[in-house]
C-alpha cells in the first residue's frame, strides 16, 4: 500500500510540479518520523536534496532524521536552508531552535521558539521549550510566564506542571509550590517524575504523597484515606490497585500494612483490616497469607530533610520476605 502510494505522488508529481514533490515529502518525512525509520529517511531525502537543493520540506525531514539519530551538527545547516527558504513555516524555526540547543547555543535556541511564536502564538511546543531554556538559564519568572501560557492551552501538560512547582520551589513560595506538586501529582502519580514530585511535595511538610517501597519497587502512593462509615475511600482505590498488582505478580511476599491512630486502637485496627478486605476484594488471587496488617494507637514519626514531622493518621504499606 505504501509503495502505491508513493508511485501515486510521483505520477502527480510529474504532472503538477513543485507542490506535488513538497506533498509527497511531507507525507514521507511524517511516515519516517512516525516509524522511526531514521536512516531510510536521511538517505531518501538526502538523494532529494541533492536534486532539488531549493526544496524546503526535502531539507527540512532532512535535518529532522538526522537530528533524531543524534546528528544535530549535521542537521543544523539544513533546518537553517529550510528556513531561509520558507520564513513563514512555524515547525522549521522550532526545530531548528531544537537543533541549536542541543549543540549548546542557548541564545539561537531562545530566538528561534521567539520567532516560531511570533508567526503562531499558540504553537505548544515552541512555547514549552521557551520556558525550558529560560528555565535553564535561571530567568525563573520569564520561564514560568511560559509554561503558564502552555497550561492555558494544555491543562495537564506535564513538563510545564513539573517545572511550573519547580521554580515556585526554587523561589521558595512554598505554600504556592505545594499545590503546584499536588497538582502534578494528581494527574501524573507514577513513574519517576511523580517520585521526584513527592520527595519535593514531603519536603515542604505535605504527605498527602508518599514514597512507599514494595520490594525492589519505590512507587507513589496517595494517602489512604476512609469515609466516615470505616471503609476505604474509592479515592484511594488506585493506590491500593497498584499495590495489589504488583503484590500479585510477586512469586512471594508478605505485604506489611501497618495503621497509626493517635489514641485510638480500635479505630487502627477497624482501618487496618479494611485495608486488607479491600486487597482481597480487587486481587482474590492474593491468599490471606501474604497480607499481614498491624495497628498502633499512636502516632507516626517521619523524619525528612532533618526535619521530623508528627502524623496522627497514617498508613504504612511495605514488603518482607520478598527475596
Amino acid at each position: 500500500m505504501w509503495k502505491s502510494l508513493v508511485v501515486l505522488i510521483f505520477l502527480t508529481n510529474i504532472i503538477s510540479g513543485c507542490g506535488m514533490a513538497d506533498l509527497s515529502n511531507t507525507i514521507k518525512g511524517s511516515y519516517y518520523m512516525k516509524t522511526g525509520e531514521y536512516r531510510q529517511a536521511e538517505a531518501d531525502f538526502e538523494e532529494t536534496v541533492n536534486k532539488h537543493p531549493d526544496s524546503e520540506s526535502a531539507q527540512y525531514y532532512l535535518g529532522r532524521s538526522l537530528l533524531a539519530q543524534n546528528k544535530a551538527a549535521e542537521a543544523l545547516s539544513h533546518f537553517e536552508r529550510a528556513v531561509v527558504l520558507d520564513p513563514g513555516d512555524v515547525d522549521y524555526h522550532f526545530w531548528l531552535g531544537v537543533t541549536y540547543g542541543e549543540l549548546g547555543d542557548v541564545k539561537a535556541e531562545e530566538m528561534s521558539y521567539e520567532r516560531a511564536l511570533q508567526l503562531n502564538g499558540h504553537h505548544l511546543q515552541a512555547r514549552l521549550y521557551l520556558g525550558h531554556v529560560r528555565l535553564r538559564n535561571g530567568n525563573l519568572r520569564q520561564a514560568i510566564e511560559a509554561y503558564d501560557a502552555v497550561l492555558i492551552e494544555q491543562l495537564t501538560n506535564s513538563a510545564a506542571l513539573y517545572n511550573r512547582a519547580l521554580i515556585l520551589d526554587i523561589e521558595k513560595k512554598y505554600s504556592a509550590a505545594k499545590a503546584a506538586w499536588l497538582k502534578y501529582l494528581h494527574w501524573y502519580p507514577a513513574g519517576r517524575f511523580a517520585l521526584q514530585a513527592t520527595d519535593h511535595l514531603n519536603a515542604l511538610g505535605d504527605f498527602s504523597y508518599e514514597k512507599q517501597f514494595l520490594g525492589d519497587r519505590a512507587v507513589t502512593l496517595a494517602e489512604i484515606k476512609f469515609q466516615q462509615s470505616g471503609s476505604v475511600s474509592p479515592s484511594s482505590y488506585p493506590s491500593l490497585r497498584l499495590v495489589g498488582a504488583i503484590v500479585s505478580n510477586l512469586p512471594k511476599g508478605t505485604l506489611q500494612v501497618v495503621v497509626y491512630v493517635h489514641n485510638n486502637k480500635q479505630l487502627a485496627k477497624q482501618r487496618a483490616i479494611e485495608i486488607a478486605n479491600t486487597l482481597h476484594t480487587f486481587f482474590p488471587t492474593i491468599g490471606p497469607d501474604r497480607i499481614r496488617i498491624s495497628w498502633f494507637d499512636t502516632s507516626e514519626k517521619i523524619t525528612q530533610d532533618n526535619k521530623t514531622y508528627i502524623k496522627n493518621e497514617s498508613v504504612r504499606i511495605f514488603l518482607t520476605d520478598w527475596k
